[in-house]
């Protein structure tokens, strides 16, 4: 027996939503087609009620198996407010560049793991660029905002490669199976 596709209307109901996102890693329906996808399989008890979809991308969708949902709220890999965590550096400039890290330190807990990790991104920005710019100030800010943003796309497919989550704890962010 075959199950009917949803409606068109509750399916742009969950885009809309979910704000044409990606719930788990971000990306947006400009970057990707979206699904929307029922967190607990129809084959087991889902429903087509809201709180049992969610808007997915294709490689998502395909690796959600490893977490467990209880609903939509709950099917992000990372905080909402994961940039807010990155600790920014700014290396002494070597030769015709200066050099960029963000980092987003954590604690990883799970099977075989324990201690403290990080993920890590760092970027150049020449002393041409610098040189050319009207605002040098204002191209620093924009290149680490750019560089934050991929950064957490970055992180959340990490994240979803691996079944993982980050969560805010007590102790601050910690890395935990999905």
């Amino acid at each position: 027996m075959s199950r009917r596709p949803l409606s068109k209307h509750l399916r742009v109901q969950v885009l809309a939503r979910d704000g044409y996102r990606c719930l788990m890693c971000g990306r947006s329906k400009d970057e990707l087609p979206l699904e929307v996808d029922h967190l607990l399989a129809v084959a087991n008890g889902g429903t087509d009620e809201l709180a049992n979809l969610a808007t997915l991308c294709r490689d998502c969708n395909a690796g959600k198996s490893a977490y467990r949902f209880t609903d939509y709220r709950t099917v992000s890999v990372a905080p909402p407010d994961l940039d807010t965590h990155f600790a920014f550096f700014k290396d002494d400039p070597v030769g015709d560049f200066s050099r960029y890290h963000l980092y987003l330190y954590y604690k990883q807990q799970g099977q075989g793991e324990a201690g403290d990790a990080k993920f890590h991104r760092a970027w150049t920005i020449s002393r041409t660029a610098f040189a050319t710019s009207s605002s040098p100030a204002a191209l620093e800010q924009r290149r680490r905002g750019e560089e934050a943003s991929a950064f957490v796309i970055e992180i959340r497919r990490a994240l979803v490669a691996e079944g993982k989550r980050i969560v805010q704890t007590e102790e601050g962010l910690c890395k935990v199976d999905g």
